[in-house]
């Protein structure tokens, strides 16, 4: 589900399974490049384990990924094939994620890995050129290559 933010025209306010005991509330700075149709039912990569933070007054508990480049804007999407809450893994990087929000707020670990997320040539997203994987499937960006992730 998907509704506009009740004070900001840029965010939208989601609600997204995860595949947790309860959807997430989660707001994107959407607003301005996709209507709310296209938001309402989509497929989507969230990062989870930010911690929450509020935009506007209102809660978020995550942040949906997304391409931007010069074809515009697209979630990132995970394989059709992929269950609902399955996690994102990168060939050649193991281990399990950091669960702790505020571990990785004071290891400044998002700031520190965005700038190496983006589209190849293919619109497949990458972490340092490595493809996002689910399954053994790569999750995508259609339409935008070459482009950054945030």
């Amino acid at each position: 589900a998907a509704e506009a933010h009740p004070d900001s025209d840029k965010l939208y306010v989601e609600t997204i399974d995860v595949g947790e005991a309860a959807p997430r509330q989660v707001l994107s700075g959407l607003a301005q490049y996709l209507p709310i149709d296209a938001v309402r039912g989509a497929r989507v990569v969230v990062l989870c384990n930010l911690g929450t933070k509020k935009m506007g007054g209102v809660e978020s508990q995550g942040m949906v990924l997304c391409a931007k480049g010069e074809a515009g804007l697209q979630f990132v999407v995970p394989p059709a094939e992929a269950p609902v809450g399955a996690r994102v893994t990168f060939d050649g990087y193991p281990g399990e994620a950091e669960t702790n929000p505020k571990r990785i707020g004071k290891k400044k670990v998002w700031e520190a890995c965005m700038p190496e997320l983006a589209t190849n040539g293919d619109g497949v997203a990458c972490y340092k050129g490595v493809p996002f994987s689910v399954e053994g499937r790569v999750c995508t960006s259609p339409g935008v290559t070459n482009a950054p992730i945030s």
